[in-house]
């Protein structure tokens, strides 16, 4: 029987060791599902497509044609006695008979086409010396009419 004290105590000692390891394997697994992370789990990766809007350009402006406007005028009906423009003084023109006219300051009357002497065609500058008996109508260096006023040349009468 002394066996059976000895197997009955080894059969004891067997089954407190066999407790004891599977009150140890409960902790240990306790303790591994208590010691995870306390914030929740990760979700997985989520991908994200931007897409990038561009506005077309504005449409071109719409042209819109001015309303009709006359040029000022740039030179006027050649017509002996009739008028003529301040910038045209001791210009040369030709009426529609074909006669040679040049545009001279009239005093109050203004500015007006008027017959003149033969033109010879000569380049003078004005006060250079003349001889009015040979000399009567010329140019100066820009074109312009110009006479011989006596002795010199002028620019009109």
């Amino acid at each position: 029987m002394a066996r059976d004290g000895r197997s009955g105590v080894l059969t004891a000692m067997l089954g407190i060791l066999a407790a004891v390891l599977l009150a140890g394997v409960g902790v240990a697994v306790t303790l591994i599902v208590m010691s995870g992370d306390d914030e929740p789990a990760a979700a997985p990766p989520v991908t994200e497509t931007v897409v990038e809007s561009v506005a077309p350009p504005p449409p071109p402006p719409v042209e819109t044609e001015p309303a009709y406007v006359p040029p000022a005028p740039t030179g006027s009906a050649v017509v002996q006695g009739g008028p003529c423009f301040e910038s045209e003084v001791r210009s040369f023109g030709t009426s529609a008979d074909g006669q040679s006219l040049v545009c001279i300051y009239a005093g109050g009357d203004g500015y007006a086409w008027v017959r003149h002497a033969a033109n010879s065609g000569e380049v003078h500058n004005i006060g250079d010396p003349c001889s009015s008996p040979e000399d009567q109508v010329a140019v100066d260096p820009s074109g312009r009419a110009i006479m011989c006023g006596g002795s010199v040349w002028t620019a009109g009468p």
